[in-house]
């Protein structure tokens, strides 16, 4: 009777452990147009001008879990780009923008391939230590930069390899790629549209709001995720929010503070626009 029960104490022990580990599946980017493996399901935005690269939009997917950041984005070049020393300045300008957003210290850089493309393999670190790894490549005419983030105390993320090895882009035709350089002639300021949709958000606030934890939900230990869509003026303010998704109990609070957040302009081809994005809240019991 013992012995059974000792073995059903650790057979549950060994589901918890087991419940508890990311299960790693491939993600495929059709717009993108490249695979890789991931610990979940991922999310995508865009980034403006100037964020991380010097592309108008960077188009980007994240996914975060409690151990790292998973970040892989990408955007073309107006042109291609083949002379080592434009590519060599390309990846400089990609790093020092990667770097000055995140806060990072470059610790070592050097030459890793995709194939035949060039790439570039950086390791720096997080203001607060933690290990902060990235690789670029110009694969054609597109760059694409796959970062992974530490978020505890160790010294290397041990699935690290797997993130990075398993990316596998696929290169733009030439018919993609003259369709680059037509849409890039004719784009003018009648084209900017007047709200830009899917914008990372978190990234391009200056003021940031935490809701406070409802005390009826806290001795209720109800907790969860509580997704806000906001809607940004070109100045930066908040003009309308709306509930997506989250625990009943916790979405006024998220509501409230949504409001309160205010943001950088969003400058799209010279012009400041209207910005809709996603704010995510995070209430968890302690």
């Amino acid at each position: 009777m013992i012995l059974s029960t000792l073995a059903s104490c650790i057979l549950f022990f060994f589901l918890i452990i087991q419940s508890g580990t990311p299960q790693w599946k491939e993600y495929t980017s059709r717009e993108g147009k490249f695979t890789v493996l991931l610990p979940g399901e991922p999310t995508t935005g865009l980034l403006t001008s100037g964020e991380d690269s010097p592309a108008n939009i960077t188009n980007v997917t994240n996914l975060k879990t409690p151990v790292a950041v998973y970040h892989i984005a990408y955007f073309d070049t107006p042109e291609r780009v083949t002379e080592s020393e434009k590519v060599k300045q390309l990846f400089n300008t990609t790093r020092d923008r990667i770097i000055q957003r995140h806060s990072l210290l470059l610790q070592d850089e050097t030459e890793k391939a995709w194939q035949e493309y060039p790439g570039r393999s950086l390791r720096m670190v997080t203001s607060n230590g933690k290990p902060f790894l990235t690789r670029i490549y110009l694969v054609r005419q597109r760059v694409y930069y796959l970062s992974a983030e530490t978020l505890l105390d160790q010294h290397e993320l041990i699935d690290t390899d797997k993130f990075f090895a398993s990316f596998k882009p696929t290169p733009l035709t030439d018919d993609e790629i003259k369709n680059l350089a037509v849409n890039s002639k004719t784009e003018s300021k009648n084209n900017i549209p007047k709200i830009v949709k899917g914008l990372v958000l978190p990234g391009i606030a200056l003021k940031k709001v935490t809701p406070s934890y409802p005390e009826e939900a806290r001795k209720a230990r109800i907790s969860g995720s509580v997704l806000v869509q906001v809607l940004i003026s070109e100045e930066g303010q908040v003009i309308s929010a709306e509930i997506k998704e989250g625990p009943e109990e916790l979405r006024e609070a998220a509501l409230e503070a949504a409001k309160q957040w205010t943001f950088n302009p969003t400058i799209f081809e010279g012009r400041a626009v209207k910005v809709q994005g996603i704010l995510t809240f995070n209430f968890a019991l302690r």
